[in-house]
């Protein structure tokens, strides 16, 4: 697996897998500050993913990734890059305080990275959907 510094050009070249109301308004969501880190991981020319953590304030961060289609046939590689991401950022950016919102689907994967449920977003999203805001200490 490749891993480049992230673009938000990128976005426009994933072919994602989770609905997004707009890839506008999800590139204004995520678009990494100089105080931010991001990465996109590309095999066979496809990009995979696209993962980051934006500064919320001193000690805390949101991580956030958008997904490809692709990424269940790389599913080990894609959750062992996660967590590593996640775990040099961290220290690196000096977080003591992860958290993400996450819809249903996705609530496993997000636990067996070591997060846990903190409350319930209600209707939160575009469609009216609930998520989940969960987070890691370190």
């Amino acid at each position: 697996m490749i891993n480049k510094i992230f673009d938000i050009a990128h976005i426009d070249l994933i072919n994602t897998k989770i609905n997004y109301q707009s890839l506008e308004i999800l590139k204004n969501t995520i678009y990494p500050s100089k105080n931010d880190e991001a990465k996109t991981y590309i095999i066979d020319d496809r990009i995979i993913f696209c993962c980051g953590i934006n500064l919320i304030s001193q000690g805390v961060g949101h991580c956030w990734v958008v997904p490809s289609v692709y990424v269940n046939k790389y599913a080990k590689s894609f959750y062992k890059e996660i967590k590593k991401l996640l775990d040099e950022y961290c220290l690196k950016m000096n977080i003591h305080r992860i958290q993400t919102s996450i819809q249903e689907p996705f609530v496993n994967w997000i636990e067996r990275l070591g997060f846990h449920q903190e409350s319930v977003l209600e209707k939160i999203t575009f469609d009216k959907k609930d998520e989940f805001l969960y987070v890691k200490f370190y």
